[in-house]
């Protein structure tokens, strides 16, 4: 009988401790991921004026974008750039050697995000900073550079509050080692998944594309926020 009573007491207790680590796991991830996140922002801020980490043009990927825990979020598939929209094709650059190394600081006061970006929109990539798509122009180039993120579902976190964002309202971005450029929205849209609209590329002025799912939690469409370099 008390080996009996011993033997559900060891079950009940590695239930427990089980059940508490499922619990506290994704706490933890989300928690490492904020602070790697706080990280590519410091070192950032300490980068003395250099000329930015040049950002590669290639064969584009269409990578799914999956929800991380427990920050859930909807699939954002990043669709390949349309060969015909590509173009004037910017000159090729080596990317950085870590694909966790940010390339730069996107910031919108209005809502109140400032974020690292990388080079790359892998899911791993995309649960610490938004994601500059390599087959698209460099930003602040003449064509059109694309950013991906994730809606996440906490307000305010990663793309959560794109939304908000309005024509004429102010995104400013910031090369590692560089000036800061300002963009001023001139575009608010939803399109469908696949839409090529996405990759639009103009000859003669330099914009930006924010990209990500909408609406929150459900994400049948994609919200696309398009802003003008200031002269």
């Amino acid at each position: 009988m008390r080996l009996k009573i011993a033997l559900l007491a060891v079950v009940i207790f590695i239930s427990a401790a089980s059940g508490a680590w499922l619990l506290l796991s994704p706490s933890i991830e989300h928690q490492r991921d904020l602070d790697r996140q706080n990280e590519l922002l410091s070192e950032l801020a300490m980068v003395t004026t250099q000329p930015a980490t040049p950002v590669p043009s290639g064969p584009a990927t269409s990578p799914e974008l999956e929800a991380t825990e427990p920050e859930p979020t909807a699939e954002v598939p990043v669709e390949p750039v349309p060969t015909e929209q590509a173009k004037p094709e910017p000159t090729p650059f080596i990317p950085p050697d870590d694909p966790f190394e940010a390339i730069g600081t996107l910031a919108i006061e209005k809502i109140n995000l400032k974020l690292p970006v990388v080079c790359g929109v892998a899911p791993e990539q995309l649960k610490i900073a938004l994601g500059y798509v390599p087959q698209t122009p460099p930003i602040g180039e003449t064509g059109n550079a694309v950013i991906a993120g994730h809606r996440n579902y906490t307000y305010g976190s990663m793309f959560n509050r794109l939304g908000e964002v309005e024509i004429g309202d102010i995104i400013a971005y910031t090369p590692k080692g560089g000036e800061t450029m300002t963009f001023t929205v001139f575009e608010v849209t939803v399109i469908t998944p696949g839409d090529p609209i996405t990759f639009i590329q103009p000859n003669d002025e330099s914009i930006i594309t924010l990209y990500t799912c909408t609406p929150v939690r459900k994400a049948t469409h994609r919200l696309l926020v398009r802003a003008r370099l200031a002269d």
